[in-house]
């Protein structure tokens, strides 16, 4: 491989890899929703309490070296807590991150579909079928992230289903850009 597709690479791998995210997504809802509530659960109950235990230690520091109260730092004590909580509420509430999910991936495909339809339109010089596909996938994708806001849906299952369909939109269009540009090229030098 030259360099110029090694650069391609983690276009690819990518792209790839958000099919293959949402196929298991389509595939496999329960599983999905289960371990993404979790996750998002476990995560953030360990981030503040690792941030509890920054706290305690660098209070006990500060006492030891005669500094007195360290300054805000019961902001982060209070910041820590309340990430703890929240992560606690995701791990018994799981449907609540998916709910939440819902909007931030709507928020993320209509960015992630504007970026490429702006992209795609600067690079539309000749009408071949890459191209077509390209924008229509740039536009699929919008829509589907509006209507991920519009309508988050009340079922968790048809959420993540959703979300595994624009991750494919998003993967397929990542790796037809990629097929684009080298085609490109090679007719240029050609």
């Amino acid at each position: 491989m030259d360099s110029k597709s090694t650069k391609k690479l983690p276009s690819y791998i990518g792209g790839l890899f958000a099919v293959i995210t949402g196929l298991f997504f389509i595939f496999f809802p329960e599983i999905s929703s289960g371990a993404i509530g979790l996750l998002f659960g476990v995560v953030l109950f360990v981030a503040g309490l690792a941030e509890v235990i920054g706290y305690i230690i660098s209070i006990k520091q500060f006492r030891e070296e005669n500094y007195g109260k360290a300054a805000g730092a019961e902001i982060v004590l209070v910041y820590s807590v309340a990430i703890m909580v929240i992560g606690v509420v995701f791990i018994i509430k799981r449907e609540f991150v998916l709910q939440l999910l819902a909007t931030i991936v709507g928020i993320f495909f209509i960015i992630d579909g504007i970026v490429k339809l702006r992209q795609e339109i600067f690079l539309f010089r000749k009408k071949d079928m890459y191209s077509f596909v390209l924008l229509g996938l740039a536009i699929a994708l919008i829509i589907a992230g509006i209507a991920l806001l519009i309508n988050p849906f009340d079922g968790t299952r048809n959420i993540i289903v959703f979300s595994g369909v624009c991750f494919i939109l998003s993967g397929l269009e990542s790796i037809f850009l990629c097929m684009m540009k080298r085609n490109e090229k090679k007719t240029r030098k050609g």
